[in-house]
């Protein structure tokens, strides 16, 4: 064989060895995030009414339910107008439901068109026995009963309409009670109280903090050389949780966010949601514990099982 042909077929496969696509990986394995446990909502429960604070049920650090009653506002003033607004609608709903008007109106004009009739009748009978003005009077009484009956029939039909008024104005003032009561709209356990009981609050006036504690958040970082966010998005995660005396809490859970920033630290940030519990009346997550995360790839909705990455 040629000797430069030789060195041609000895060369090439080198060449190509080092040139274009890089070799890859396996399937990669699900990453195990070092992360910490953080509060997933919390709020400044606000007064919606003005007036005395003349419940407050909890302290600080009281674990509640939702739809629990954490406080009252004064609504000894609002209950009365209730009371008022109620007797009014009672009495307007009477007032449409009264029909006697109408039954009365209806007779009277059954029995003025009769006594009409009998006029006719009578002269007929004999010419000019009831005079012309007689006639009219009696055409007048009739129609002035089938005009009553009308009439009350409108007004039951006004009556009505009061009622659904007056009913309105009984549910603004269930409205303005409610308002008035102030619940927990989720479990969780008061951070801080910012008004005492026997206090003067202002609609928009902070009453307590308030700290979700049934659903927590798990914060943790990413190697974007490691792994793309697409593969991240929606995956389901395993989070154990360091508790005291070297005890351990696994939790279940699915990542909400990932981050589309990468930081000085060359890391993205990302995010699950898990489910907390209570224990002896404590819940076991609390803010700021330290977290392992591991996600489990190809779990989301969008994740990539298998995508290849170089080495």
């Amino acid at each position: 064989m040629n000797r430069s042909l030789l060195i041609a077929v000895v060369v090439l496969p080198s060449l190509c060895s080092r040139g274009g696509a890089q070799p890859y990986s396996a399937e990669p394995t699900d990453p195990v995030v070092s992360g910490t446990v953080k509060v997933a909502d919390h709020i400044k429960l606000p007064a919606k009414e003005p007036g005395v604070l003349v419940h407050l049920g909890v302290k600080e650090g009281s674990p509640v339910r939702a739809g629990d009653v954490i406080g009252k506002i004064d609504d000894r003033e609002i209950q009365t107008q209730m009371k008022a607004a109620d007797y009014a609608f009672r009495a307007a709903v009477k007032r449409y439901n009264d029909d006697v008007d109408i039954r009365y109106s209806d007779a009277a004009a059954k029995v003025a068109e009769a006594d009409y009739e009998i006029m006719q009748e009578a002269n007929k009978i004999r010419e000019k026995a009831i005079t012309e003005v007689d006639l009219r009077r009696a055409k007048l009484e009739w129609d002035k009963m089938d005009l009553a009956a009308e009439k009350a029939r409108k007004e039951q039909e006004l009556a009505k309409y009061e009622a659904y008024m007056k009913q309105a104005e009984l549910d603004t003032a269930k409205l303005a009670i409610e308002r008035r009561v102030i619940k927990a709209p989720f479990d969780g356990v008061v951070e801080e109280l910012s008004r005492k009981q026997d206090e003067w609050v202002n609609p928009g006036d902070t009453i307590l903090r308030l700290f979700r504690m049934d659903t927590m958040q798990v914060e943790g970082a990413v190697d974007p050389k490691q792994y793309d966010p697409h593969e991240l998005q929606g995956c389901e995660v395993t989070v154990d949780v360091q508790l005291a005396r070297g005890r351990k809490e696994t939790v279940k859970g699915r990542i909400t966010k990932v981050g589309s920033i990468i930081g000085l630290d060359e890391m993205y940030n990302i995010r699950a949601e898990v489910a907390n519990r209570q224990e002896h009346g404590a819940w076991m997550l609390r803010d700021g514990l330290p977290a392992s995360m591991t996600i489990h790839l190809g779990t989301g909705g969008t994740a990539a099982a298998g995508v290849s990455r170089a080495q």
